[in-house]
């Protein structure tokens, strides 16, 4: 079965947060607001911003963009930040990676408000995710779980195989899944032989960023593979997998693209309105476990939203 991120991001967005951007403006006659910064120019990322804004101009946020030139340094940057962590208009900070090599990204990411860091990556938000107490989770890695959940593919005590350990996707994810009693494997690049533990595995989540790694030779024929590879070549989008020699091998496969990468803005655009909402819950912690409940309803069944 192929895993269409399309399908989950339209049935997550209409039953979902469609409904719940009803309620926001009905109950703060506002809507969630979203910074973004981009720093140069990179055909990649501006890609990205624009399948984003798209995306988001069909729900209730109000979306700014700013962009710096290539020269801006690293301080003109941090300053910006720091403004927007201050300004209650904004509620979530979202800076477009990768930055021109003279910023020091961990630093930038770094000085986002962990309460409008949607992106999910500042230390905080880590320390939480770690502690397998999530406040906002990285929307790439939060974008995997989704698509398992959706599919209904069972997690508990499943072997799951993570190719890839960056902190966007790789370790964020491992987490997600032993928080979901699955026994993981984190492996990478220059895990010798990868065939050894890819052979083992029941869910196999590929986040490396290189081209045709994973073949038909190296899985067993009832995986579940999310490929979160982005790579290109001759022109052409592809993930992590050989996906037309999988395809008919596996028990579920996701394309690229029309896989994870919709999952990821759908995701980035529930953690927005999960943070706005978050902010306004303020001490309320009844209302505040309810909210992240109704926003984890990955198998968007759509029940009442009892979150008011």
């Amino acid at each position: 079965m192929i895993i269409d991120g399309r399908k989950f991001s339209q049935e997550y967005t209409d039953k979902i947060l469609k409904p719940r951007c009803e309620v926001i403006k009905e109950k703060y006659n506002k809507v969630p607001k979203l910074s973004t910064i981009l720093v140069g120019e990179d055909p990649a990322s501006e890609s990205y911003r624009r399948i984003r804004e798209k995306f988001f101009a069909n729900l209730c946020v109000e979306s700014d963009v700013l962009k710096l030139p290539e020269e801006a340094t690293e301080e003109e940057l941090l300053d910006i930040i720091n403004k927007q962590n201050n300004d209650d208009s904004i509620d979530g900070i979202l800076v477009q990676l990768p930055l021109p090599k003279h910023m020091d990204e961990d630093k930038v990411i770094e000085s986002i408000s962990p309460d409008k860091d949607i992106e999910g990556l500042s230390p905080s938000n880590v320390y939480a995710w770690i502690k397998s107490t999530p406040n906002l989770i990285p929307a790439t890695a939060l974008g995997v779980l989704a698509l398992l959940k959706h599919y209904q593919i069972p997690l508990h005590g499943k072997h799951a195989v993570v190719v890839g350990r960056s902190m966007i996707i790789g370790k964020p994810v491992a987490h997600l899944l032993l928080r979901e009693h699955a026994t993981v494997t984190v492996c990478h690049s220059r895990s010798k032989p990868l065939k050894k533990y890819t052979k083992k595995a029941d869910i196999l989540i590929a986040a490396v960023g290189r081209a045709h790694l994973i073949k038909k030779n190296m899985v067993k024929k009832d995986v579940a593979i999310v490929d979160v590879g982005v790579n290109f070549e001759d022109g052409k989008l592809m993930g992590d997998t050989e996906f037309d020699d999988l395809k008919d091998k596996v028990a579920y496969i996701s394309p690229v693209p029309g896989g994870s990468g919709p999952a990821t803005v759908t995701m980035l655009a529930s953690n927005l309105l999960l943070a706005f909402e978050l902010k306004h819950a303020k001490n309320n912690i009844e209302l505040q476990k309810c909210l992240r409940e109704y926003y984890a309803d990955y198998e968007a069944k759509g029940d009442k939203n009892p979150c008011i």
